[in-house]
């Protein structure tokens, strides 16, 4: 199953939850209606006659109303309030944000290995908390989509795991990121919030009438037992629905902890990194076991069960640690205390191979200073399949994790340090903007020396040469880097950031097309950050709806095809491309195309950036027939320039669709 049919399959695995729901609020709904409306026929005189008309629609319509309002406003509330995103979560559990500028070893340890896994992956790197409160090992990732996601690490995950156990377990939670599961986990916290309102309510009403009732047992009309019988159906029915809600999602739960496992083995190809944490898990007095007071609410959402590392019964919502470590490991017999005699010996055979890769990648370096991925001749072109392109969107491999270790290595120290924290991100951001003109960059300068204050306009004037002299194959990884930086700014300095992007790329009243990915691709992810825009729905599921939008952004990958920079023109073979942009809406489904090249550069930058939105609502399986497409476009001369696949890999990432880092780069056998 590709990325796309899994995103499709957990939307329709959503709608069946929404149903399973819907039918226990109306069993709930219908249960409470019955003791109403029982209690009424008690007190009634002719008792007989009220049970001729036992149904009484208007009642049951009230008991409806009241307890939709109930439910369906706890819910909503709950879910609003977790739509602040991951930083929310961790901020519940305790969680400290780690800084780039740590001094903690095992912390700085845990932020490359989320910053390789996320390059590999091709998203943003999310920023990273520590439950420091925390001596049990556990994870977890929290967000609506991959642009809002934060991940999460318990103390005794970094202090009991070596690095190739953290890193499958990052890899576990990276697998939640980008397979859609978070959003999901944040639904299923709101639809339990508002079936346990009804028990809630149930029981403080047991409470505060109970004497009342026993005053009240001679009271002919019986008032206050009503209501006690009431709350005790309220209380009753309340924890039924709640026991259905949390098997749903302890089910749920358990099987896409297997998928993930499978997927961190896929990430890393070493299923002892992740299946050694599980053992890790099993041997340690502290287990998973998280101590915080939400551990119950947001049990589904971490590495590993959140109670105990033992047996598991109809609520567990993780396997039983012995099975799930069977699946990666077939031999494994039960032993925790047994893993520990092996596990040095694994680590020092990790360690060789590491070293020796390091030699062949410094003496590769020495022939090749471009950099490793590929061989001087054909660093600016080589051979792909768009099936390849496809095929990596949202499967990145072990080869991608090693690449995005080869990419950190590759951009300048200085670069690097400065792309790692907010201030300096935010510079880091405006010189990739600078123009080449040297009158426009004047005037860009200008501009920030109006807009910020003489420290930044000081730190970006300092990284204007290093920065410009960046290979193109570096410049789509940095921004990745940078976002996770810019999310630690507070909402009004982003707000003051943005404007000061959007101000320097229409300097000009023109924007290129790397603006537009600066641009769009940066602010995007940010803006769902910070809650400028929303996380979108699909509203389509046909290219048919969005014709104009296909149009528009095929043009604009044919125009990166007929760049030999993104930055500026080349003498391409303007007439292959346009054979290229028909032959791609043919495959999107359109027999009209452009007659002419003046026609693939018809399009503005602005609607480029209405495109981007409207398909950013299309279904997977359509944003799957777009990508193909611009796969057909950019392949059709049977190779592929790095500006084409940094510009596919950038549209992809926006449509929440993550091309591993240079997974274009992989040459065909």
């Amino acid at each position: 199953m590709d990325f796309f049919a899994a995103q499709d399959l957990r939307r329709q695995k959503t709608k069946w939850l929404v149903l399973l729901y819907a039918a226990a609020i109306m069993a709930i709904i219908v249960g409470i209606y019955v003791v109403v409306a029982g209690v009424l026929v008690v007190n009634q005189k002719d008792q007989a006659a009220a049970m001729q008309n036992f149904f009484d629609w208007r009642l049951f319509a009230g008991v409806a109303a009241i307890n939709l309002l109930l439910i369906g406003g706890a819910s909503f509330m709950k879910i609003m309030e977790l739509r602040a995103g991951g930083a929310h979560i961790a901020a519940q559990m305790g969680g400290t944000l780690v800084q780039p500028s740590t001094t903690d070893r095992l912390e700085k340890r845990l932020l490359n290995v989320v910053e390789e896994m996320a390059l590999a992956s091709g998203i943003s790197v999310p920023p990273v908390y520590v439950m420091n409160g925390e001596p049990g090992i556990n994870a977890f990732a929290a967000g609506y989509t991959p642009a809002d996601a934060v991940i999460g690490v318990n103390r005794g995950t970094l202090e009991q795991l070596n690095r190739d156990e953290l890193q499958g377990v990052i890899a576990h939670e990276f697998s939640h990121v980008m397979n859609g599961d978070m959003r999901l986990n944040i639904k299923l916290i709101g639809w339990l919030c508002g079936i346990q309102l009804l028990a809630t309510i149930g029981y403080f009403a047991l409470h505060a009438f109970g004497s009342g009732g026993r005053r009240s047992s001679n009271d002919k009309n019986g008032g206050a037992a009503a209501i006690m019988v009431i709350a005790i159906a309220l209380l009753i029915f309340g924890y039924i629905g709640q026991f259905f809600a949390r098997l749903i999602k302890a089910s749920i739960s358990r099987q896409r902890e297997f998928l993930a496992d499978a997927s961190a083995v896929q990430f890393t190809r070493y299923p002892d990194g992740i299946g050694g944490a599980l053992k890790v898990i099993g041997a340690s007095p502290t287990g998973s076991t998280i101590k915080s007071k939400e551990a119950e609410e947001l049990s589904h959402m971490f590495f590993a069960s959140s109670f105990s590392s033992g047996v598991a019964n109809l609520f567990s919502t993780h396997p039983p640690l012995v099975p799930r470590i069977q699946k990666l490991d077939t031999k494994f017999d039960g032993d925790f205390k047994g893993y520990f005699k092996v596990r040095e010996r694994m680590a020092e055979a990790r360690r060789s191979a590491r070293d020796r890769a390091a030699k062949q990648r410094e003496q590769l370096s020495k022939i090749n200073p471009v950099g490793m991925m590929f061989p001087e001749e054909i660093a600016s072109r080589f051979p792909v399949d768009p099936a390849i392109l496809i095929a990596s969107v949202g499967m990145p491999q072990q080869s991608d994790v090693e690449r995005s270790k080869d990419v950190i290595r590759q951009i300048p120290e200085k670069i690097a340090d400065a792309a790692r924290h907010a201030f300096s991100a935010r510079c880091v951001a405006f010189a990739m903007l600078a123009s080449d003109s040297p009158e426009l960059r004047s005037k860009q300068v200008q501009l920030l020396v109006e807009r910020e204050n003489s420290a930044t306009v000081e730190t970006t004037q300092k990284l204007l040469e290093p920065v410009e002299s960046l290979p193109v194959v570096l410049r789509l990884p940095l921004m990745e880097m940078l976002q996770g930086a810019l999310a630690n700014l507070s909402t009004e300095q982003y707000q003051h950031f943005r404007k000061t992007i959007e101000g320097l790329v229409r300097l000009d009243n023109k924007t290129s097309l790397f603006e537009f990915v600066v641009r769009h691709h940066l602010l995007m992810h940010l803006d769902r950050r910070f809650e400028v825009r929303r996380p979108p729905r699909v509203q389509f599921t046909k290219a048919s709806q969005i014709p104009r939008e296909f149009e528009l952004m095929l043009s604009a990958f044919a125009s990166a095809s007929l760049s030999g920079s993104i930055l500026e023109d080349s003498t391409a073979n303007e007439q292959n491309v346009l054979q290229a942009y028909r032959l791609a809406m043919q495959v999107a489904g359109f027999g009209d195309a452009a007659d002419s090249v003046a026609e693939l550069r018809s399009w503005e930058v602005e609607q480029l950036e209405q495109c981007m939105l409207r398909l950013h609502r299309a279904s997977p399986e359509l944003k799957k027939q777009f990508l193909h497409a611009a796969a057909t476009l950019i392949t059709f001369d049977h190779e592929i320039t790095i500006v084409e696949a940094e510009f596919f890999r950038a549209v992809g990432e926006s449509l929440d669709c993550p091309v591993p880092l240079l997974a274009a780069g992989r040459l065909k056998k």
